[in-house]
């Protein structure tokens, strides 16, 4: 059991959304991933920026955290070539698979095909477990010091008018498992997934399309428990206390929006075995003087959602 003053710090970014490297046979551009391409070459390609992302990487894995998340979306399109690129640009930028926790998001899951292969899995092999099986793997558990990090996947593939997630009883049976496991005693809970475990009140249509199918049934699960939440999926900053959870969104990794709640940023919390002992927002501004590129806040107890989104 770690000692009650020991402390971690786990670097937290998502949503890559980089553009593309190579070039996608036009036979693989039929249906949800033709619409997605279009929408990198016309609305997603111009805000979401390869140096951007290389220099917050950089920043990100200077930072020499315990223990880096990347909670899903490392793909547009779940074609292969994209994976390879992103492991060499983690790699060259460098974060170190052993300590480093990567995840699925709904992109990842692009299509029926990319889902039923397991494309991601497939594609980041080197940054999961050795010999991992997707059916049976998720959460992945992770003991790192006083905190215990449990990555769920989300990612499911949906028709092209939809981005929602869901996580089915099995794998809420297996968190539950590890939350009350031996590997849990003495440690805070940090629980990773890309959609965010709640609903937008009054937004059932966007719920539909972008929310997580089962978030209900994830925090029945976890009434009672206290633990930090990470997501993604939103692509802004966000912060809302639901029982005893702390469920904090990061915004996109490459977004240069110009705007803070948007502007591509990792986070980087601090843990000891009695929870987060501070969260901090590490922004990237490209255009600004090279001094002034990177700025660091602290994270507010509350930042409401922004309902208009699009993911």
């Amino acid at each position: 059991m770690p000692a009650a003053s020991e402390t971690v710090r786990i670097c937290h970014f998502s949503d890559l959304h980089l553009p593309l490297q190579e070039r996608v046979p036009l036979m693989r551009l039929v249906g949800k991933r033709g619409l997605g391409y279009a929408n990198l070459r016309i609305l997603r390609g111009k805000t979401h920026k390869l140096a951007a992302f290389e220099a917050l990487l950089k920043r990100a894995a200077s930072e020499k955290a315990d223990l880096t998340i990347v909670t899903g979306d490392v793909a547009n399109l779940a074609v292969e070539f994209e994976y390879a690129f992103i492991d060499r640009l983690l790699r060259a930028g460098g974060l170190d698979p052993a300590r480093t926790l990567v995840l699925p998001g709904n992109h990842d899951r692009y299509t029926l095909g990319s889902d039923l292969v397991s494309a991601f899995e497939t594609g980041m092999r080197d940054w999961l477990p050795p010999g991992f099986d997707r059916r049976a793997g998720y959460p992945i558990v992770r003991a790192v010091g006083p905190v215990l990090v449990l990555g769920l996947d989300t990612a499911v593939w949906r028709n092209a008018v939809r981005s929602s997630g869901r996580v089915d009883p099995a794998q809420v049976k297996r968190l539950r498992a590890a939350l009350g496991g031996e590997d849990a005693r003495g440690r805070w809970p940090v629980i990773a997934l890309h959609h965010p475990p709640f609903r937008r009140e009054g937004r059932l249509l966007r719920d539909y399309r972008a929310g997580l199918e089962g978030a209900k049934l994830l925090t029945g699960a976890l009434a009672g428990v206290r633990a930090t939440v990470l997501h993604g999926h939103l692509h802004e900053l966000s912060r809302r206390a639901m029982g005893g959870l702390d469920i904090i969104g990061v915004t996109s990794a490459s977004n240069d929006r110009g705007k803070a709640k948007m502007q591509l940023a990792y986070h980087l919390y601090t843990f000891d075995g009695t929870g987060l002992r501070s969260a901090v927002a590490v922004r990237h501004w490209p255009d600004r003087p090279a001094a002034d590129r990177f700025e660091r806040t602290d994270l507010p107890d509350e930042v409401p959602v922004d309902t208009r989104g699009v993911f």
